[in-house]
């Protein structure tokens, strides 16, 4: 059972780069069902329905006609996390207990809090709702607030990164910016090689990367 985990900040149209796009979601749903998996998919917006978000995007759509699953981003369950420098246990969606193994399909785009968002800071989805918010208040310390995108990575521990950067977002991220073709994916078992690899790709030094 292998949950593919797509950056759905929101409802908008794939044409906006706000999201992982519909098309990356279904070439990823059926190469791991040509390899036997049972796929399900989803994410956890901040401050839309994930259902709703999933749809506006053109992803729950792309998931079901590839026969997948929309996974359950709107309840959750607490995680132990003994090894977590920052946070001891965290909220995790129903769909991450309910899966083997996570497949992480970020979106490359600018962020106003972390510089870029990608593989590292996808992950951050998969704690549920009006949470994600109160971790925000709770590290507002951006080193504070990477570090807990550290634990996250670290418990999750994703089997695969593959990087939507054939259309990113430059500017005002991570919806309001615009869309700059890069025509590439980036794909890693190493969450930190592929955000480093993206920050390369569009001119900004990795260790500024918080």
């Amino acid at each position: 059972r292998i949950l593919l985990k797509p950056n759905i900040l929101a409802g908008d149209e794939p044409e906006k780069a706000v999201t992982t796009h519909p098309a990356v979601l279904a070439g990823c749903i059926r190469l791991f069902q040509a390899g036997g998996a049972v796929v399900s998919f989803g994410d956890s917006p901040g401050m839309e329905n994930p259902v709703r978000a999933a749809k506006g995007a053109g992803l729950e759509e792309a998931g079901r006609r590839c026969g997948a699953t929309l996974g359950d981003f709107g309840n959750g369950g607490v995680l132990d996390n003994p090894a977590g420098r920052l946070v001891s246990s965290f909220p995790a969606a129903r769909a991450v207990h309910d899966c083997d193994g996570i497949v992480n399909l970020p979106k490359l785009k600018t962020h106003q809090l972390t510089r870029l968002t990608g593989a590292v800071k996808n992950l951050f989805g998969c704690i549920p709702g009006k949470r994600k918010a109160l971790y925000h208040v709770q590290f507002q310390d951006v080193m504070d607030f990477c570090g807990l995108l550290i634990d996250i990575n670290l418990r999750l521990r994703p089997r695969l990164h593959v990087l939507d950067a054939v259309v990113a977002m430059e500017g005002n991220g991570p919806r309001g910016g615009d869309p700059r073709p890069l025509n590439c994916l980036v794909l890693s078992a190493d969450p930190v090689a592929v955000d480093a690899t993206a920050c390369r790709l569009v001119g900004l030094d990795p260790t500024f990367m918080p």
